[in-house]
């Protein structure tokens, strides 16, 4: 790691748990995999614009749904979308006006309405791949999206995702597309990042528009490739010409650039992946994620990261309801979560054993038909439980699971939540006087031995449980497969050296 703060101290050893339950598992499990041979997760968490007590999270099987602030979880199945998850699509979402869930399609753009429960698909991008798309942030009706062609091209709706039109001239020639996004302040100014070939070679570039896309201009992004593909991490939200950009790829490293995209300077390096970003709302603050190297969190004047905590987010959303994380259940303890403290705790939001079934929807509707018939599989691979608060303790019970159902603090405290989030944003230490998160054991507010916050999960408890997972033999395999990870997490927790200075983008 480079360009850090402080040397975090060495954390002990786990204990060794993984051969025993390996060798339970494989005596007797089915397949807990999805159908397209990943383990659950989450990597992409977009909110409400109307109504930020309800979501939609992307998981590896599907999408699901809270409308309660977290407080349960309601399953989305894929084709109900319109994919089929054994292609290994993983496709971006965005949240838009009048309630709209919008999907990028290999063959389409999706468009949830009805709470999600009804799916159709975008007439005019009909049999278009979608790459990415992105909800201007301030005015949710205005989308943008980019779609392959014979030239990757801009398409734009300026009434939730509704309706769709070209916008403005294609990309250069020979550009191939991954990210795009639209500045905050300024709806005209668009940027895309992708291929491109550039004296005899095909580098990492950003494609930028001050004009809604009527012309192009591009800049290559420095240590870039095809190997090493540039996604765009985020535009300030108070300054159209402040973008990050992070390499897909390990070593990670992110960028800024400070002149609309027309030259970059590193900021943060780690030998792993960064998989995670997110600009506090009042732009005031950065929180960028490593799956070894934990979080960091910096003041976006000097960009001087800070480790705040060890939880390796596969996502981030903030919001001003505080900074929301994907994560692993069996290293963190929760499997999406939310800090109250800019990053340095968190208090799990959800627990996947406690998915309360398929979204309710009228039989009518694309969920109502499809999703039912394929809910046994998934309370199978998730190792599904009652997790209501009558229901008892769950089985195996983990102190996780508390807060995973039983998010009280998540909409109990949102009265206080954006006055704390609004300190995390400025910078505030680890560990402040807001990482009560709603009270209640599993809340997250856990300290590991370095004194940085975790969520509550078996990488701090001292048995061989798996952690969140409940019964499922998801949970099982998945906690015996990551030894290997936790111990390069906790190598990487002691080798931090000092100095100044994030679905799979942020929300890929």
């Amino acid at each position: 790691m480079q360009s850090l703060s402080t040397p975090a101290r060495r954390q002990p050893p786990r204990p060794a748990c993984g051969a025993a339950l390996v060798a339970a598992a494989l005596a007797t499990a089915p397949s807990p995999a999805a159908a397209n041979g990943v383990f659950p997760a989450a990597d992409q968490i977009v909110f409400d614009p109307a109504d930020p007590a309800r979501a939609i999270a992307r998981m590896t099987y599907g999408l699901l749904a809270t409308q309660d602030g977290g407080a349960s979880w309601r399953w989305i199945c894929e084709g109900a979308v319109g994919y089929d998850d054994t292609g290994g699509q993983s496709p971006p979402i965005a949240a838009a006006s009048d309630g709209r869930v919008l999907a990028a399609l290999s063959d389409g753009l999706a468009i949830g309405t009805e709470g999600g429960c009804a799916w159709t698909g975008a007439a005019e991008l009909a049999g278009q791949a979608v790459i990415d798309l992105s909800v201007q942030q301030g005015d949710p009706s205005h989308v943008v999206a980019v779609a392959a062609g014979i030239r990757h091209a801009l398409w734009a709706s300026r009434d939730g995702g509704a309706r769709w039109a070209s916008a403005g001239t294609p990309l250069p020639p020979e550009f191939l597309a991954r990210t795009v996004d639209v500045a905050p302040s300024d709806p005209r100014r668009v940027y895309v990042s992708g291929l491109a070939r550039e004296e005899g070679s095909v580098k990492g570039v950003i494609a930028r528009s001050f004009d809604g896309g009527e012309t192009w201009a591009t800049s290559a992004v420095p240590g870039s490739t095809t190997s090493r593909e540039p996604y765009i991490a985020g535009v300030d939200p108070r300054d159209a010409d402040v973008l990050y950009v992070r390499i897909a790829s390990a070593p990670g490293r992110l960028f800024v650039s400070r002149d609309g995209g027309g030259s970059f300077a590193p900021v943060f390096e780690t030998e792993g992946f960064v998989r995670a970003f997110a600009i506090s709302p009042d732009g005031a603050a950065v929180a960028v994620g490593s799956d070894i190297d934990g979080v960091f969190r910096a003041p976006s004047a000097t960009l001087a990261f800070e480790r705040v905590s060890g939880v390796a987010p596969r996502c981030f959303a903030w919001t001003e309801a505080g900074l929301y994380a994907c994560a692993s259940e069996f290293l963190d303890g929760f499997t999406i979560g939310r800090s109250l403290d800019g990053g340095a705790t968190f208090e799990p939001l959800l627990r996947q054993a406690c998915l309360r079934g398929p979204l309710d929807c009228a039989a009518s509707t694309a969920v109502g038909t499809l999703c039912p018939t394929d809910w046994p599989r998934v309370a199978l691979m998730t190792g599904h439980e009652d997790c209501t608060p009558d229901a008892g303790a769950p089985e195996g019970g983990s102190d996780t699971g508390a807060g995973a159902s039983g998010a009280a603090g998540a909409s109990g405290a949102a009265g206080a939540a954006g006055a704390s989030g609004a300190a995390g944003a400025s910078g505030a230490t680890g560990g402040g006087a807001t990482a009560a998160s709603g009270g209640g054991a599993g809340a997250g507010a856990g300290t590991g031995p370095e004194g940085l916050g975790r969520g509550a999960g078996p990488s701090d408890a001292g048995g061989c449980g798996a952690g969140g997972a409940g019964a499922g033999w998801a949970g099982v395999l998945a906690a015996a497969s990551l030894p290997a990870i936790a111990a390069a997490r906790r190598r990487k927790a002691g080798g931090i050296t000092g100095g100044a200075a994030s679905g799979d983008r942020g929300r890929r």
